[in-house]
């Protein structure tokens, strides 16, 4: 599982620097309470990434590792206004990997709003719903899961 992430990750970058994209469409960054949430799998190293591909869409693909799961997850994100600026409305499928109950797949959906600091840093915060997944493997009694976001973002 570590070297798809790192796969995927150097893909993920590589597109960014090669694709033409809006501008400041393309962003990395780190889910901060998924970091420190000791009920999701005792806090999770994370990463994610996005690139806008038309002119309110863009493609997110992120990866969560943590003692027992590691999470694989990409979608779209659709913005009812500005890149970075505005409402947005994110849905996607997620692959769940515990070391110890499987694996299993689902659906993951959002709705947030994110917000340009400066020119190169946003901040973005979401409620989160995942569906479909075991509940031995996400570690909660019962799906679907509905989990807070905030995450901060290097923009280009």
């Amino acid at each position: 599982m570590k070297k798809i992430a790192a796969f995927l990750l150097l893909t993920l970058l590589s597109v960014i620097f090669v694709l033409p994209g809006h501008a400041k469409a393309h962003g990395v960054g780190m889910d901060i309470i998924r970091l420190v949430d000791k009920n999701q799998d005792d806090g999770m190293f994370n990463i994610h990434g996005q690139i806008g591909v038309a002119g309110d869409t863009a493609i997110t693909l992120g990866f969560s590792s943590g003692d027992d799961l590691s999470i694989l997850d990409g979608g779209l994100k659709y913005y009812f206004g500005r890149y970075l600026n505005s409402l947005f409305l994110g849905f996607g499928i997620g692959y769940y990997d515990h070391d110890v109950h499987g694996d299993d797949f689902g659906f993951v959906f959002a709705l947030g709003y994110e917000r340009s600091l400066t020119d190169f840093l946003a901040v973005s915060g979401s409620v989160r719903m995942v569906a479909g997944i075991d509940e031995e493997i996400i570690g909660y009694g019962e799906t679907p899961v509905f989990q807070p976001t905030l995450s901060i973002m290097i923009t280009f």
